[in-house]
This record gives structure tokens, sequence and C-alpha cells, in this order.
């Protein structure tokens, strides 16, 4: 059979193209349950689709529209019979005999609607004042049986209480409106209401209805028990309550609605207009969905149908699906083992093949790669081996310019300071004066390198938190102490304390760089440090800004020159390390030095501590 196969037009082309593609042989298979299946869920669609449609919402909403439009026309009719008694001359005499013989004849003769009792309210006293049934009279508004805001636009409205019970047990319900010929009074008509139970109708089995009005209270239903009680529990209104009160009819699948030990139900509202009502038409899911056992029978249809075909799939496809990806797991693992000559089966047309191809090109880069990397490791050996002879040689230099360096120029200073007590000569004395100072610069210079190193030997990844002023004071008042002549201020406006992130060396090398100005100029100078807070610039958080000034001449020009440029050259070089360190302390704590950049000696700027949203004010 297999030989005649290739006689059909097409199909070795086909064969060939998804024989080529693993991708391709499973759609072709899922291709064919999907078809399979397809067909059986578009029959079981159509049949759901027309029952459903069909038999429950139509149904269910024609009956719902139908029940409010006859509650519309029983209160429209309710609302003009009280508006027509309310408009009667007779209040205007104000004789509450003849109100009371107009009411009584009235409620007697039944003309009007199923009327049952009539009442006149002073809104004032809030109490009945006339009553078609004298016993009722004085009676406070508190004691009866129903509950309303009296809250009219107009002399024309009317308001609807709840269904009450009459005192001769019958079910009523008040429409309330304003007499125009007796300002301060309302009449209040009682209408028999049990003609609205007999309008409840459910087309399928099993149905109710409720009558919920805005404040989700049920005021009629086919059942009175549930009269006068929250159609759902809580204080949310039910949303097919908020749909009619705004107007809207629908259709529910799911309502919000307290379930009973029935099952559940699916709802069709419709508001009954000139009223705060929304009829709901219950239908319970297991016989509005009579349906559902066909539907249950086409989908284990439509399931055995998909596991037939995923079984086949997976026994088609499996097998060799496993055995290629058991071989190309075994070769990786060997390539992983440091095996990089592993053979590959690279005669595959589909993506396996692609795969081992793949892998057996990654195996020559990893041979190449390594090589690389041995030639790299041998090259950073060697460089290691040179940076830690320069490191030790570094060290040994930063320990003869510490302490023998040290040593040495404070023994010249000292005995330059012997020479010059011991000669009168005021020439050789200026002479051994200049000796001892520039002694003493070496002394410092040798202090400013140990502080180099330190800076050197700090790990980039620790920061602390540095208070301005709090802690430059202790450093700028040892500047103070060793010149006498220089007067140096510290700023903060308003009292502010900005936060700033740098290295626990800043503040000495900040003092340094003030301790160089004033040693610079001669004579008395004034230094100004001012801190301030710069606001963020786009991405950029805030910074703090250190500002220092003088009123002399600042820091020497070589200095500037050099340290903003950034390089030392024979004919470019600082007389000191002292901006240097400052330089290098602040880049380290990921700031910027300005040197130059505004008419101040110079600024420093170092990011600050976001602002924290929680922290008290």
């Amino acid at each position: 059979m297999s030989s005649d196969r290739p006689s059909i037009p097409g199909v070795r082309r086909v064969a060939s193209v998804v024989r080529t593609s693993y991708r391709r042989k499973l759609a072709a298979a899922l291709l064919v349950v999907l078809l399979i299946g397809g067909t059986a869920a578009v029959g079981l669609y159509l049949q759901v689709g027309a029952l459903l449609g069909e038999n429950v919402e139509r149904s269910m909403t024609a009956a719902t529209n139908a029940e409010a439009g006859e509650l519309t026309e029983w209160s429209s009719q309710n609302r003009l019979a009280a508006r027509v008694l309310s408009e009667h001359p007779v209040y205007a005499t104000g004789n509450q005999t003849k109100v009371r013989d107009y009411l009584q004849q009235r409620v007697s003769g039944r003309e009007e609607s199923h009327l049952v009792g009539a009442y006149v309210l002073d809104r004032r006293d809030l109490v009945v004042e006339t009553s078609a049934a004298p016993a009722l009279e004085g009676t406070p508004v508190a004691d009866l049986p129903w509950q309303e805001r009296f809250a009219f636009q107009s002399f024309d409205d009317v308001r609807i209480t709840r269904p009450h019970q009459s005192r001769d047990g019958t079910t009523v319900v008040g429409f309330i409106t304003p007499i125009r010929q007796a300002p301060g009074h309302l009449l209040v008509v009682t209408v028999d209401a049990t003609s609205i139970f007999d309008r409840f109708e459910h087309p399928v089995a099993g149905g109710f209805t409720r009558v919920v009005d805005s404040n989700g209270t049920v005021v009629f239903a086919d059942n009175r028990s549930a009269m006068l009680h929250q159609y759902t529990p809580g204080p949310l209104r039910a949303p097919a309550v908020s749909s009619g009160l705004r107007g809207e009819s629908g259709f529910v699948d799911a309502p919000q609605y307290e379930q009973s030990a029935t099952g559940e139900y699916v709802v069709a509202y419709a508001p009954v207009e000139g009223t705060d009502w929304v009829v709901l038409e219950h239908a319970p899911v297991s016989e509005a969905y009579a349906i559902t056992r066909q539907v249950g029978m086409w989908i284990g249809i439509i399931f055995s149908i998909v596991l037939v075909g995923l079984f086949g799939v997976v026994s088609w496809l499996g097998r060799d699906v496993n055995s290629a990806l058991a071989a190309v797991s075994g070769r990786a693992e060997r390539i992983e083992r440091g095996e990089y000559d592993v053979a590959f089966d690279t005669d595959r047309p589909d993506e396996f093949g692609d795969l081992n191809r793949t892998l057996e090109r990654m195996g020559d880069t990893l041979r190449e790669r390594i090589e690389e990397i041995e030639e790299t490791k041998k090259a950073l050996e060697a460089t290691n081996v040179a940076l830690e002879t320069r490191s030790t040689m570094v060290s040994v230099l930063n320990r003869v310019l510490r302490h023998n360096v040290r040593n040495d120029v404070n023994n010249v200073a000292g005995r330059a300071e012997l020479l010059a007590e011991r000669v009168d000569d005021e020439a050789l004395r200026e002479e051994l004066e200049v000796i001892k100072r520039t002694a003493l610069a070496l002394a410092t210079l040798s202090e400013r390198t140990e502080r180099i190193q330190q800076l050197l030997s700090e790990d980039p990844s620790e920061r602390t938190t540095l208070r301005f002023p709090d802690c430059l004071q202790s450093a700028l008042e040892s500047v103070r102490a060793a010149q006498p002549d220089a007067t140096v201020a510290l700023h903060v406006p308003d009292g502010a304390t900005p936060v700033a992130h740098g290295t626990a060396s800043f503040p000495v090398a900040l003092a340094d760089v003030v301790d160089q100005i004033a040693a610079h100029n001669e004579g008395p100078v004034r230094i100004d440090v001012t801190v301030s807070r710069e606001p963020s610039a786009g991405d950029v958080g805030d910074a703090i800004l250190l500002t220092i000034e003088d009123d002399r001449d600042g820091l020497p020009a070589l200095d500037l020159e050099a340290v903003g440029q950034g390089v030392e050259t024979p004919l470019n070089h600082a007389e000191g390390l002292a901006l240097w360190c400052l330089e290098w302390t602040v880049t380290h704590g990921d700031g910027e030095l300005l040197v130059g950049a505004t008419d101040a000696t110079l600024q420093v700027r170092l990011p600050a501590v976001p602002d924290d949203p929680d922290a008290p004010e």
C-alpha cells in the first residue's frame, strides 16, 4: 500500500514537507483532531445557542417586560386617582367634617380603583388630621404602618409607600400627594394590592418573581413571605436591580442573589416606570437550561475524540521524539564532561538535525574559547605577579616616606628652630625659619600620602553617611588652631542639615584644602565654607553642594590647573597633594570637584540621600 501512496497527486510533496519538521508533524496530527472535534463543537454550539436563546432569554425577558408594564399601568392609575382626590375644593374649606364625609364617600363608593382608605396628614404636627376611618384621626405619623420621606418637588408629585397590612388584613399600598388647596397637608390613599399577585406568570417551571425597590427591599413577591425582606444580603444593591433603576432591561446568567436550597437561578429584569421598582423574574438553571444534559453528552463525545486523537499523536511521535532527545542529551552530557570531539547526527532533516548541527558547532566554539581562556589566564597570572611586585614597592616607598622622611624632616625642622634661637643675625634667622616651614610642609606631605594610601585601600562599595555641618566641625577646628591668622566660617542656611553619601576621609581632605588656602595667603584671610542643597534635574537626584570661598588669592594657580586638567606633567604640576586628595576622595564618593566653575575658589557636589516619604515632618 505504501508503494501506491506516491501515485496520489501531491501526497509525496506534502509528506516530504511534514516529515522534515517535528512541528509540522505535530501540527498535522493536531489539525486532524481539531477538525473532528471542531465539527462536533460547531454542531453543539448551534443546538445550544438556538435552544437557550429562544427558550430562555426571550421568553423570560418578554414575561418580565409584560409584568413591569402591568405594574406601570396599575401604579399610574392609582397615582392619577390620588391626584384627582387631592384636587377637590372641599380641602379649601378647612372643615374637617366635610373633608371626612368626602373621604368616606369615596372609600365606600370604591369609585377610584380599589381604594380601601384615605386620610389627611398635617405635615407640621405629623399627625393624622382627618380620615375616612375616624378612629385613625390623631394618630402620629410615626405609628402608621409605613415609612416614607415627605420630599415632594411639586403639588403634582405622588410618592408610593411600601406594601403593608390594613386593619382587615388586606395588603395595601399608600399613594401620598400634597393638597394644593391646603398647603402643609398631605393626602394618603391606600389601595388594595391583592390584584398584583395575580399578575405574576412564570415562563419556566419552578420560577418566581420579585419586585425590588431602590433600597433593595422586596416590595412584592409571588411568595408573600419574601415581602419586605432584602433581596440580597449586605449593603450593596444587586447589579440587576441597579441596571433596572437606570431604566434598563435585560437578562443575567449569574445574578447576585441569595441562593435557595434548590440551586442557582437566571434572572430577567425590567423597570416599572414612574416608580423605583424593578421586576425580576427568576428561573432555576436546571430547568432553564434543560438542554444541559444534551450538552454534557456532546462534551463527553468531544472529549473522547480529543483523547483518542491525542493518544494517537503521542503514540506516533513520542518514540521518535524521545529517542532523538535522549541521543542529544547524551551527547550534551559528554560535552559537559569535556569531550568536545563528540559525533552528532547531522543527517536528520528536521529540527533535531538542526539541533545536532548547532551542538556540533557549539563544541567547536567551546574548544576555541577554552584555548583563548587558557592564554588569557596565563597573561593575567603574569600581570598579577607584576602588580604584586609594584604593590610591594609602593608599600615600601610609602613606609619610607611616612617614617624615614617624616622623621628626617622633623629633625631638620627642630634643628633649624634651635639654630634660630642661638643666632643673632636677623637675616639668618629668617632663612632658618624658611627651612623650618619647608621641613614642616614636607611632614604634612608625608601625612597626606598616608591618607592617599588609606583611600586606595578602602572598599568602593563601603560608603558612610555624612551629615553636614556636624562631620566638618572637628576637622575645621583643627585648621583654626593651626592657622590663627585665618577666619574659617561654616554656613548652613536656615539651620538645615543636608545628608550625603561619601567616604570617611572626606572631612579631613576638605579641611586640608582649607588649611592650604590659609597657608598660601600670608596674613589675615577669611574662608567661608557654605553647605546647600541643589534640587534634582531630570533623572538626577538632589545634590549637596559645598562652596569654598576666600577674600584673598585662594589656592595656588598650579594646583588648580593641574587638578582641573586631571593630569600632572613636568610643566603642569601641583605644589602639594591637598587638592589631589580632595579630588580623589570626592570621586571615590560618586561626587564631583568643580575647579574654576564659578567665582568661588572651588565647589564640591555630592549625591544627596533621597528624602524619606514616610519620615515625620
